[in-house]
């Protein structure tokens, strides 16, 4: 792990919690997700599966 990566991810984290524009937000997202899954090592099998957004209805 390098100083550079470990401080990327925190910077695109606190990016994040600031972004109020939705498609920025969207890319934020998908690079944190990048660089936690570099700096962890996360493997295929260990991430877990994108399920549909919440929309609001009861799927019962």
């Amino acid at each position: 792990m390098t100083a550079r990566r470990s401080s990327d991810w925190r910077l695109l984290a606190q990016q994040v919690t600031k972004e109020m524009d939705s498609e920025k937000l969207l890319i934020l997202v998908t690079e944190l997700n990048r660089a936690l899954d570099e700096e962890f090592g996360a493997s295929d099998q260990q991430r877990s599966p994108v399920e549909k957004p919440y929309n609001g209805k009861d799927t019962k």
